[in-house]
């Protein structure tokens, strides 16, 4: 077993042992009081606006111990809620919370403490993506450093597109959740549709599951800047913009889901350290069009995964422990894409154990000048792409600024004409194929290689 093998054996038995520590949200909401919306007052009748009960209902929850606020079968429009420590909001099947039409009755999330490191471009406003920003902050839900809460149940929250013509690109209005600075969530079985932006965004969050989480629409799914102890399980993500994305994860694991998107399927735009996706499946194109795209209703899926730190700004930090195992992808344009910026570069990362199909463009790997990746691996690695005469090379693999490069059982197949480069090497140290073939129907020169060391043909690791 070499150095590289041994290192992220060593990482992935740190994460085995980390999860172990991860703390799930009280299971004990049965043990109290039960709130239901209705008997307090509210109506479903998709016409009354339940904001003020429905808060209520959530403050007393908590203030009394903790317990499950319940949403009946019906359509309850409201606006903000705040979500507790100790409460499980818990909407029945048949049941919608709504959010209301008019803008001006959300309000903005606030920041009680400094997250001006998860600002991708500035810390004003002016639509930047930034926290600091009251248009770009507006929410549904909001919660804000608490514990131990949940949001479950077979009900919908419905963000009903709300359009916001001061919002980011003239058009985008709240999140459907925002959460800061929270531990011990869970979030289980909930579909949250038409989001007027992200489904959930999330800073500082820590030990928290979304299980079972279905979102359908909207831009962003799941957007997590700041994440330790995340685990995503069996999750069906259905979004007109990336479905998973954000960064500074610590431990953070996707397993088991279903990824379909308009854009990318994981966009990760800030460094991380020990970052897993496995058993799960990328398809495209998306359902659900780009919702920027406006009358060109562009739905075709991008990247499965995209690796890019600093691709939203200058964010300094490296990618550490990063594995991919046991995923189907399915027509999009490219299943890998390895982007760095100034100021990051990557230690491992091992891509194993990949189906895909009907792929138009390579796996890309590069980076900015003075920053590169120590090790990558792929192994047990099928790829089909779909090539015609507009392909331009390399049309299976570009990889620059790699120091160890291995492709270990690695097929790629060519659908027809294509030219004759399949894999382009540029400033790669030591790179080492085995069992490692290009399938085409007729001649490629399978490498082109430049200021790149000469390939080892090597066994295939046990």
């Amino acid at each position: 077993m070499n150095l590289f093998s041994r290192t992220m054996r060593s990482f992935f038995s740190d994460f085995i042992l980390k999860s172990l520590f991860i703390i799930l949200p009280s299971a004990s909401f049965a043990q109290h009081a039960s709130y239901n919306i209705q008997e307090l007052g509210a109506r479903g009748d998709d016409k009354t606006i339940n904001t003020a009960i429905i808060n209520q209902a959530i403050a007393k929850c908590s203030s009394e111990g903790g317990g499950t606020v319940v949403v009946p079968q019906g359509v309850f429009l409201t606006a903000t809620l705040y979500l507790k420590s100790n409460v499980n909001i818990h909407l029945k099947k048949g049941a919608v919370l709504k959010g209301v039409s008019d803008i001006s009755l959300y309000h903005s999330f606030i920041p009680e403490t400094d997250l001006s490191k998860y600002n991708t471009i500035s810390t004003t406003g002016n639509n930047s993506n930034s926290a600091y920003d009251t248009v770009w902050t507006k929410a549904l839900i909001i919660a804000q450093g608490i514990t131990k809460a949940t949001i479950s149940g077979e009900g919908h929250i419905d963000g009903d597109h709300v359009f916001n013509a001061k919002g980011e690109e003239g058009m985008r209005g709240p999140h459907t959740i925002i959460i800061a600075n929270c531990k011990d969530l869970r979030f289980e079985n909930i579909t949250i549709e038409k989001a007027g932006n992200y489904a959930i965004l999330a800073y500082d969050l820590q030990n928290t599951v979304f299980q079972n989480v279905h979102i359908q629409q909207g831009w962003d799914g799941i957007h997590i800047r700041g994440g330790r102890n995340i685990l995503l399980k069996q999750c069906d993500l259905q979004t007109g913009d990336d479905a998973i994305a954000g960064g500074f994860w610590d431990n953070f694991r996707v397993q088991s889901c279903k990824i379909n998107s308009s854009c990318n399927g994981i966009r990760v735009i800030m460094p991380v350290k020990g970052f897993f996706v496995t058993d799960s499946h990328f398809v495209g194109p998306g359902r659900y069009p780009h919702r920027t795209s406006g009358a060109e209703h562009r739905t075709n899926m991008l990247a499965g995964i995209y690796i890019q730190p600093g691709g939203w700004g200058l964010v300094k930090g490296n990618l550490e422990g990063i594995r991919f195992s046991n995923l189907k992808m399915h027509n999009m344009n490219n299943p890998f894409i390895f982007e760095l910026h100034e100021g990051n570069n990557a230690n491992d990362i091992i891509v194993e154990n990949i189906k895909a199909d009907s792929i138009k463009n390579p796996i890309a790997i590069h980076s900015d000048k003075g920053f590169g990746y120590k090790n990558i691996l792929f192994k047990n690695v099928s790829v089909r792409y779909v090539t015609n005469s507009k392909t331009v090379a390399p049309w299976a693999l570009g990889a620059a600024n790699v120091e160890q490069l291995r492709l270990e059982n690695v097929k790629f197949y060519a659908g027809s004409i294509k030219p004759q480069t399949a894999i382009h090497l540029d400033n790669i140290t030591s790179s080492s194929f085995s069992e490692t073939n290009v399938y085409s129907a007729n001649h490629t020169e399978e490498v082109n290689m430049v200021n790149s060391g000469k390939i080892k043909l090597d066994r295939p690791t046990k």
